[in-house]
């Protein structure tokens, strides 16, 4: 018998996420898990010829400024791909004229059930910044040798930019060039 989810009884609404606690069933056993249900999220890797657009962002979860690839979770009723496009243009003030999936993966899949989709964007067009009213970001453009750079030296400390970075940095030959 495989491993499956008996109940689920949610214990706390937030804004965009519920904490809930799972009953598993395995092997005759049952027992409780915590869990955050989350509804997914994306990350984008926009590209600005040989530079990208990184985001100096405060996060109040670890009380400091992480370097990152503009990202959001995604709404009801959206694809990750609609997602992708719309935070781009939100955090940044660029909108893509081609974005292409790279990969998805589970950020921490003992406690959360978000699943992260990653986009490259390309032919980046300038608008205009949105910031929603508790985003902190500052934007940098980078080389984008010097970004992949700060992911394999430990200077990138956001899990699904480190991702991102390297995923695509595999998949061009740029790991090869530093």
């Amino acid at each position: 018998m495989e491993p499956r989810i008996a109940s689920l009884q949610p214990l706390c609404r937030g804004k965009r996420f519920t904490f809930a606690q799972a009953v598993v069933e395995y092997a005759g056993r049952r027992f409780r898990r915590d869990l955050l249900l989350h509804p997914g999220a994306v990350v984008i890797l926009p590209l600005l010829g040989d530079k990208t657009i990184m985001l100096r962002q405060w996060r109040p979860g670890c009380s400091c400024w992480l370097h990152e690839l503009p990202a959001g979770t995604i709404e009801e009723g959206e694809d990750p791909a609609e997602t992708a496009a719309r935070e781009l243009e939100e955090e940044t003030g660029y909108r893509a004229t081609r974005i292409e999936h790279l990969a998805s993966f589970y950020t921490s899949p003992g406690t959360s059930t978000e699943k992260i989709h990653a986009y490259i964007a390309d032919g980046l067009v300038k608008t205009r910044q949105r910031l929603e009213e508790d985003e902190i970001i500052r934007l940098e453009i980078i080389p984008l040798k010097e970004a992949v750079r700060m992911a394999v030296n430990g200077e990138i400390e956001d899990a699904k930019t480190i991702t991102t970075l390297l995923l695509y940095a595999a998949r061009t030959g740029l790991l090869t060039e530093l």
